[in-house]
Parts: C-alpha cells; structure tokens; sequence
C-alpha cells in the first residue's frame, strides 16, 4: 500500500510535465456563442420589466414589514449580476489573459 502511494507521488509530477499542449487547443468558440445568446435573452427586455416589478414589489413589501429589506438586497444583487455580467466577464478576461 506504501509503494503504490510512493509511486504516485513519484509519478505525478513526471505525468503532469509530460502532458502536451492539447487542452491550449481546444476551441470554445460554440461554447461562447451559446453563453453570449443566453446572456442577450436574460438581459433583454423581458428580464428588465422582470427585475423592475420584483424590485417595486419587493420595495413595498419590505417598506410595510413583509418581507426582510434582505431580499430587496438580493434583488439588486441579482440584478447588477443579470445586467453587468457581460462587463464583469469581460473585465475579467483583460486582468486574467
């Protein structure tokens, strides 16, 4: 049982250097036109008249002690993400790459 842990230790990093450059060549072209249609949908007009009435909803309920002013939070939040995640990802594809 020894060995075999010893032997993978050992083998490890002599595989992961070995490795060729084959997953830098994948293409995730199709993949990134599929996320980019499905982030035109969500943000479009359907999810801007979806997040204005949540929040107008979620406002009153909050303002007559309803609901927690949390989830009003949560709103925002899942608003700015709908809405800013293309210039989130796009921000984080200039600082990483």
């Amino acid at each position: 049982m020894l060995r075999r842990v010893l032997a993978a230790f050992v083998a490890a990093p002599a595989l992961a250097l070995s490795t060729s450059p084959a997953l830098a060549a994948i293409d995730f072209s199709k993949a990134e036109a599929l996320a980019t249609s499905i982030g035109t949908s969500l943000g479009g007009v359907l999810a801007t008249a979806f997040f204005t009435i949540a929040l107008i909803i979620a406002g009153f309920l909050a303002a007559f002690n309803r609901i927690s002013w949390m989830w009003v939070g949560l709103i925002v939040v899942g608003g700015f993400l709908v809405f800013g995640g293309p210039n989130l990802v796009a921000d984080l594809r200039a600082s990483l790459g």
